[in-house]
């Protein structure tokens, strides 16, 4: 039981040398610009008016499910979008995040395990600023905030435990594949096509749907729409599968983690 809860025991026990870094990392972002971290809100909102100009006046785009709750296109996708940058964020950060920190390698002492919680937590509170966006923008269209919304958080940790399970796969992985970070572009690509990001589970043929739901993408994006723009619960059985299999996979990444580690030095 104390193995298996290893990676969260971690995560609590170097809280205060993540929340240091976390805030390092956030501040190298922007260093030398002129707003800092305020960029973190606005590219977000940059983002979001481009895609309601495009959607909206050029394509004049609808989703199916939005025609009662006059919820535009571009509001719809930018969720998609803002949830799927955390995850380009994480996986393109990871294949160079061990090379890129060696210096934190040959110190016997420091928990190289806690660089992907901090790629995590970084990404993940630009993904809050964009979720600050997205309620502004629901609160300048008049369309109502639903007290769903408070379930924000249990929604997305099953996600984040994904991504942290991937980003110790990929950055293990990245120290000895060099053709890995060439590859991850396309990857991210093909994940973000392959999900819900631009249509609805409910839209796609029924012969691929299975196949969406593999995607890790689909079940936590219908879940973030659910409870922000529907009002409405997420599926929770799907949603507890998901987290399921988010656990694994976290567990996964971090025994594959803590066995390559050791040969970091060498490689390196």
């Amino acid at each position: 039981m104390f193995k298996l809860f290893s990676p969260l025991q971690r995560l609590y026990h170097y809280r205060s040398l993540i929340r240091s870094m976390v805030m390092r990392d956030l501040q190298a972002r922007y260093k030398g610009s002129l707003l800092g971290i305020v960029w973190s809100f606005l590219n977000p909102l940059f983002m979001l008016a481009i895609y309601t100009f495009v959607f909206k006046f050029v394509f004049s785009a609808r989703w199916p499910q939005s025609s009662d709750t006059h919820i535009d296109y571009a509001i719809i996708l930018f969720a998609g979008l803002i949830l799927h940058t955390w995850l380009a964020d994480v996986m393109n950060q990871s294949v160079s995040l061990i090379p890129q920190n060696s210096n934190f390698v040959k110190k016997i002492q420091f928990p190289l395990d806690i660089l992907s919680w901090i790629t995590v937590i970084s990404a993940g509170i630009q993904f809050l600023m964009g979720c600050l966006v997205f309620i502004a923008f629901l609160l300048v269209l008049g369309l109502p905030l639903h007290p769903e919304m408070l379930l924000l958080p249990i929604v997305m940790l099953p996600y984040a435990f994904m991504l942290v399970g991937f980003s110790w796969i990929f950055s293990a992985l990245g120290v000895f594949l060099k053709d890995l970070a060439q590859l991850m572009g396309s990857l991210v690509t093909m994940l973000m096509f392959t999900s819900t990001v631009f249509f609805s589970l409910e839209n796609a043929p029924e012969i691929i749907r299975p196949l969406l739901l593999l995607n890790p993408l689909t079940i936590p994006l219908d879940a973030l729409r659910n409870v922000m723009l529907f009002g409405q619960y997420p599926d929770w059985y799907h949603l507890g599968i998901y987290t399921a299999v988010a656990f694994i996979v976290m567990l996964l990444g971090y025994g594959l983690f803590h066995k390559l580690k050791r040969i970091f030095a060498d490689v390196l």
